[in-house]
């Protein structure tokens, strides 16, 4: 009959420390542990029950930072600079116009001999055909030489070569006329024996030589119709 005691101390100790473990959870912060699951008053534990979880929840931080960047970029460009000497140019002054020919009397002397010549020859002959024109040809090659060869000395050079110049021109057109029979070479001819003796009393002057063409000869006299005695 001593064990009813026994079994109301067990249940005494156990609500005892029922309270302490309910104390230091509510002042640890740990969960409270709920007198249920203690051990009963009569000594056998009592079944677990069933904890509610709630369910898991997303919580979304938004967080916006601004952040202002400054770039500082610094191009370097290496540039050569060659330096380049100053140049001074002289301009030497401009040469004068000089003829580089030297008068070669003997030849000249011997163009101006056959020249003569030739103003002869075509005297005599009629300045149309063959024969006037190989004879006018003649007298352009001779006025060529004359015109390769120095001025006499004392002539003007720019005025010597202009005359036997334009002769030479006039020579070789008078050549072409004839060998045509054009009656134009007539004409040129007489221009042509006219301006020769204007260049020969030059070179008489410079050289003191005595050139002379020989005398025009008389223009050709065309005989006037006879009068025929009218009948009585």
């Amino acid at each position: 009959m001593r064990r009813a005691p026994a079994a109301g101390a067990l249940g005494l100790v156990a609500l005892v420390l029922a309270g302490a473990v309910a104390l230091g959870g509510c002042s640890s912060g740990s969960p409270a542990v709920e007198l249920s699951q203690v051990v009963g008053s009569t000594g056998t534990p009592a079944p677990p029950r069933a904890s509610t979880v709630a369910p898991p929840s997303t919580v979304v931080v938004t967080h916006v930072d601004t952040v202002t960047v400054t770039v500082t970029s610094t191009a370097v460009r290496t540039t050569t600079v060659v330096a380049t000497p100053a140049v001074t140019v002289t301009v030497l002054p401009r040469p004068a116009l000089t003829t580089t020919r030297v008068f070669d009397r003997a030849s000249a002397v011997t163009d101006y001999t056959a020249l003569v010549a030739d103003v002869a020859a075509l005297d005599r002959m009629p300045v149309v055909g063959a024969a006037a024109a190989v004879r006018l040809d003649e007298l352009s090659r001779r006025l060529a030489r004359l015109e390769a060869n120095g001025p006499p000395p004392g002539v003007d050079p720019p005025s010597y070569y202009g005359r036997v110049g334009s002769l030479r021109l006039f020579a070789d057109a008078a050549s072409g006329e004839a060998a045509a029979s054009s009656p134009v070479a007539v004409s040129r001819y007489a221009v042509i024996r006219q301006e020769t003796v204007v260049l020969l009393s030059v070179v008489n002057g410079a050289l003191s030589t005595t050139f002379t063409v020989p005398p025009a000869p008389p223009a050709p006299v065309t005989p006037s119709p006879r009068a025929s005695p009218t009948p009585r």
